[in-house]
């Protein structure tokens, strides 16, 4: 888009929900936590009480079938969402919603079992930012858009210096 017409940055300010792209943060709390790939979780229907005039939210897979006893590493291949439900309630949201303001997806999570299907909203950067800690051997840092500005000669003018996110970027995942 031109900046002439929106200076709104839809990278940056954009609210979005993350959908399903919020799981990995869920089974990182649970490797994290005493699980392991092998660790089978029921992948079957759940019915969850909200409270008061809310009523019962019952999630449901994509497929609109449960797959039975499932490994966690079957269960974020296949992005299922009732496993998904059902160890976030195992865990407890407490933990949950910790690993997703230590990652950055949010600075303060509701913690509802809804959040573990995405249902909150973020921006993209922090989404960006928040995967890059699993490719960065657990290290949050600051998101910085331009890498090096070069002459002409391919000299070096300018460079970002990456900047680790403080004592709570180190993550243990």
């Amino acid at each position: 888009f031109s900046y002439a017409q929106s200076e709104f940055n839809r990278a940056t300010q954009a609210m979005r929900q993350p959908g399903s792209s919020f799981k990995p943060f869920v089974y990182a709390a649970a490797l994290d936590n005493g699980y392991t790939p092998a660790s089978v979780v029921l992948d079957a229907p759940i019915k969850v009480d909200q409270g008061g005039s809310l009523g019962i939210w019952e999630p449901k897979n994509y497929s609109g079938k449960p797959a039975g006893p499932s490994t966690l590493r079957g269960g974020i291949e296949q992005s299922r969402n009732l496993m998904t439900v059902r160890l976030a309630k195992d865990m407890g949201m407490k933990l949950v919603a910790e690993y997703a303001e230590r990652f950055g997806v949010y600075d303060k999570m509701l913690p509802v079992l809804s959040m573990t299907l995405g249902a909150g909203e973020t921006t993209d950067m922090r989404m960006v930012s928040a995967f890059a800690v699993f490719a960065n051997g657990g290290y949050r840092i600051q998101p910085y858009i331009v890498k090096q500005i070069l002459d002409d000669k391919g000299n070096i003018l300018a460079e970002a210096q990456p900047v680790i996110a403080g004592d709570e970027s180190l993550l243990v995942i």
